[in-house]
């Protein structure tokens, strides 16, 4: 399953060949990030992320780079290691999207971030303070069962 995976976004990578005549399929890719934040910041955290991070996330919706999103918490608490306490699905539009630094979506959050956030030394200001909130953060890319 990881290979298909992998393969599939090296193709969706790959530079077409000059002969041909017409643009490889382009799937979207699914990442699921979720963040384990320390006890007692879930609020400050949730604060900084909306104020900094979900205008980005909205603006790159409607440019079509983002096709899906969505924010989830859990209902009840979990132990230690697989706690997370926010989980946001994040559909982009194609591989190239999802994974490539430097790309077309680094580009677009950048020209985005200089337009929402125009006092850029406030914004990172922000970004390290919600960053040091979390004890833990990882992403997972996610493909349908049975491909």
């Amino acid at each position: 399953m990881i290979r298909k995976t992998m393969l599939a976004a090296a193709l969706a990578l790959a530079p077409l060949p000059v002969q041909a005549q017409s643009a490889p399929a382009v799937e979207p890719v699914t990442v699921e990030y979720y963040y384990r934040i320390k006890w007692g910041s879930f609020d400050e955290f949730q604060r900084l992320y909306a104020k900094n991070h979900q205008p980005l996330l909205d603006e790159m919706k409607k440019q079509g780079l983002i096709t899906a999103l969505k924010s989830e918490v859990p209902f009840t608490h979990m132990a230690g290691g697989p706690r997370w306490d926010l989980r946001v699905t994040i559909t982009f539009r194609d591989a190239a999207i999802a994974v490539v630094p430097g790309g077309e979506y680094d580009k677009a959050v950048a020209a985005v971030g200089k337009r929402l956030f125009p006092d850029k030394d406030k914004f990172l200001a922000e970004e390290a303070a919600r960053f040091a909130l979390l004890e833990e953060h990882w992403d997972v890319i996610v493909i349908k069962a049975g491909d």
